[in-house]
């Protein structure tokens, strides 16, 4: 069976790898070991999208070197009405009907090209072209299509935020709304859900999809959402809260409105996702379609919601510190791993860069650096702590050495989870004794007593890391996010950017446009 974040991680997965699959327009040379992928896109007159390009072996298996690679656009189809820009990364040179650009790939990089599509601003909706793609590497080329097409600029307008509060074990509603503050009708809308595992979505509705233990949901409505109105979910969107939830958690859900045209531009296997068999989840008002030109939200950012449950009720869980010794002479480079064991009974939910409005005070674990030592190495879930400058979770230095105090991000950690946090230190001074700290600190904690360890380098009474207050080494789990397993998660973050619907919670996040 799967640990907790386990299947969080792969659910953030399949989702950008059913989309790029979905929304993909991929074509073969018969010789070319390698596929070249695409991406349709919807833009306003006047306005900017980027969109992407990509070539993957055909065989998963293989272990293909691109090296030098170029890649050929053909843009007579939709030079008209489209400016067509690379974003970064190739050299290329670009007229106002063609585009070629070369790279040098290293042994394991894939061909991944960034473009940048403007309308223009006397461009029409309706208005469409095809660019062929062609991608060549060790003399062989591969090509596909990227369809670009000019729509009606409208713009959905989320709540920013929603709190909502419940018991582990219950239901609760979102009163989701959305406005329209642009000057069109738009027909129809879809709402994109991305939850939380352990407060997933828990609706029957026969209009919405859902899949991944509720991790995601898809509701589609026929709505016709006048300019200037608002318009509110019929009842509250159900989240299920599950009965091991912390009390005291703040379990964050994704809300984002999609226009139908934007949304018909990806998909979903079926077979990952289940309709309702319940009553249909209604926006008030609803009317009759008419014919109408393509629209897409020129205003991406504004189109979401981060709706918050705050769990109530009796359920803490008790994190247990445990600290770490080492022994080494001057100038020696030792390794510590200090750590924490939820106790349980309820499961630790992530805490970290992700969190909404998540600030160094915030994070449940603080480690104090022992006198005399230098942190030459920190894990990637450790930032140094610096409550009083300007913080950026998404910017800020996560790993870095050096610091005397670090506040550090856990994983979600069901009951029995040890958490190890590796700490390279370099001994400057040799002391008897040199402490440091471990200290847990989460709202509700139960048993305060066993919160904090010592870290301790040349200890003068064997087995002193723990400072009387050990919490045991545990076995539940997996490892928490460290090291390479960070980069991991931030690559799978870039993925699901590139691969549209997928992307849009790392997108909000990171407060960068999104563009489906």
């Amino acid at each position: 069976m799967l640990n907790h974040f386990t299947r969080r991680w792969l659910a953030g997965l399949g989702v950008a790898g059913a989309l790029v699959a979905a929304s993909a327009t991929p074509a073969v040379a018969a010789e070319a070991p390698f596929k070249v992928t695409t991406h349709d896109l919807l833009v306003a007159p006047g306005f900017a999208k980027q969109s992407w390009v990509f070539a993957s072996p055909t065989d998963t298996e293989s272990e293909l070197t691109f090296g030098h690679t170029t890649l050929d656009v053909d843009l007579s189809k939709v030079a008209d009405f489209a400016v067509i820009e690379p974003a970064w990364g190739w050299t290329c040179d670009v007229s106002p009907t063609k585009l070629h650009c070369e790279i040098d790939l290293a042994e394991n990089d894939q061909p991944y090209f960034d473009y940048n599509v403007t309308a223009k601003d006397d461009a029409e909706p309706g208005q469409q072209g095809d660019m062929k793609v062609t991608i060549t590497s060790g003399g062989k080329s591969a090509t596909g299509t990227a369809g670009i097409t000019i729509a009606e600029g409208v713009d959905l307008v989320g709540d920013e935020k929603i709190e909502v509060s419940g018991a582990p074990g219950t239901r609760v509603g979102v009163p989701a709304v959305v406005r329209n503050a642009g000057e069109a009708a738009v027909d129809g809308a879809v709402l994109v859900v991305q939850a939380e595992w352990l407060a997933g979505y828990g609706g029957d509705f026969s209009n919405c999809k859902s899949g991944n233990e509720g991790m995601v949901a898809f509701c589609t409505f026929d709505t016709k959402i006048e300019p200037g109105r608002s318009y509110q979910l019929s009842e509250g969107l159900p989240l299920k809260v599950r009965p091991e939830t912390r009390t005291g958690a703040k379990i964050p859900a994704h809300l984002d409105w999609w226009t139908t045209d934007d949304w018909a531009l990806t998909s979903w296997p079926e077979e990952d996702v289940k309709p309702g068999q319940g009553d249909e989840l209604r926006l008030v008002e609803q009317e009759t379609l008419t014919s109408r030109a393509p629209q897409t939200d020129v205003e991406g950012m504004n189109s979401g919601t981060v709706a918050t449950v705050r769990v109530t009720g009796d359920n803490p869980a008790d994190l247990a510190a445990k600290g770490a010794t080492a022994t080494g002479k001057k100038g020696d480079v030792v390794t510590v791993e200090p750590s924490f064991t939820n106790l349980g009974p309820a499961v630790l939910e992530y805490q970290g860069q992700g969190t909404p409005e998540i600030r160094p005070e915030d994070l449940p674990v603080r480690i104090s650096i022992p006198e005399g030592t230098t942190a030459v190495g920190a894990p990637f879930d450790c930032v140094p702590y610096l409550p009083n400058e300007e913080w950026d979770p998404w910017n800020a230095g996560w790993g870095e050495p050096g610091a005397k105090e670090y506040a550090c991000q856990v994983t979600e950690s069901p009951e029995g989870m040890n958490n190890p946090y590796g700490f390279e230190l370099r001994i400057d001074e040799v002391r008897a004794d040199a402490t440091g700290t471990i200290t847990t600190k989460l709202a509700g904690d139960p048993k305060s007593q066993n919160d904090t360890a010592k870290i301790i380098i040349n200890p003068t009474n064997p087995g002193g890391g723990d400072g009387g207050q050990g919490g045991g080494d545990g076995d539940g789990g997996s490892l928490p996010i460290t090291g390479e397993s960070t980069a991991l998660i931030g690559g799978i973050g870039a993925l699901l950017l590139a691969a549209g619907v997928g992307g849009y919670v790392v997108a909000r996040r990171r407060k960068t446009r999104f563009v489906a």
